[in-house]
């Protein structure tokens, strides 16, 4: 019994022995056999740890402006601006005070409408006067929050694209430095996406009385600078506004009316002759 004793202590004592000894370089090489841990991942709150840069967009869309490169000009030599041929609607009236300027609230464009259509409950299709690209485009949702069934608004705030309500602005390139910037305001709704090519014989939208106005109608004004100004522009914003209304401003019957092209033409050429390029600069 007691012999059985001792050998049972003997055999404990030799593998606390062995147990202690130090690793065998068959077990390294065992050890560097078995796959390593893997790396822990970085600590997203350690400032060390530099974060990646996303690509920069190129506009809200992350898409680059169609017009940028592309001038639009009439195969006519003698008309570059033929592509002008049509008003935004099929039978219209123009307002009274379709362009005054020097009023206390100026205004920068021609109403076209037709009260015997709209009265009668018929749609008031809206055409671009001619071909270009769909800069920018917002549709007032707060305008018909924020007013009546129609979308009227008795206010300018920049919610409500400072009374422009709906709007489509359609970037026609002349040349590799000026633009003409045609918008369609007070529209019930569009048909248009950015980006868009279009031409006279489509589609923008619908009139209507969005934004700070009184019947239904299309607000026609035009605006000509540097291409790519108004590339996915928010109009819900003041600097938005402040650029537009810097941009140069050109009576729409320039546009609209072919006799008054070479007039157009002109005061393109001439603003572009004097916009500075890098190859001008010492």
């Amino acid at each position: 019994m007691r012999r059985a004793l001792v050998e049972i202590i003997i055999l404990t004592l030799g593998g606390l022995l062995i147990w202690a000894q130090p690793v065998s370089a068959g077990s390294l090489f065992l050890h560097r056999l078995s796959p390593p841990l893997a790396d822990p991942l970085p600590d997203p709150y350690d400032p060390t740890v530099p974060t990646p840069t996303p690509p920069p967009l190129k506009g809200y869309t992350g898409l680059p402006n169609p017009a940028l490169g592309h001038p639009i000009l009439s195969t006519d030599p003698a008309d570059p601006l033929a592509g002008f041929s049509r008003r935004p609607l099929d039978r219209y009236l123009v307002a009274q005070e379709f362009l005054d300027p020097t009023r206390p609230e100026p205004h920068f464009g021609i109403d076209y409408t037709y009260p015997e259509d709209y009265l009668r409950g018929n749609t008031l299709w809206v055409h671009p006067i001619g071909p270009g690209f769909v800069t920018a485009r917002s549709s007032c949702w707060r305008c018909f929050v924020d007013g009546d069934a129609q979308g009227r608004v008795p206010v300018r705030r920049p919610e409500h694209n400072f009374g422009f309500g709906t709007l489509v602005i359609v970037e026609t390139p002349y040349n590799t430095d000026v633009s003409i910037y045609v918008m369609y305001a007070h529209l019930n709704r569009d048909f248009v996406s950015l980006g868009d090519y279009i031409t006279p014989d489509d589609l923008i939208g619908v009139a209507g009385s969005t934004g700070y106005s009184e019947n239904v109608h299309v607000h026609v004004e035009v605006r000509y600078g540097p291409p790519g100004r108004f590339w996915n522009a928010d109009f819900t914003r003041w600097e938005t506004r402040d650029r537009w209304l810097a941009t140069m401003f050109m009576n729409p019957a320039w546009l609209i009316f072919a006799e008054h092209h070479p007039n157009c033409v002109t005061a393109l050429d001439s603003w572009a002759a004097l916009q500075p390029r890098p190859a001008d600069l010492p």
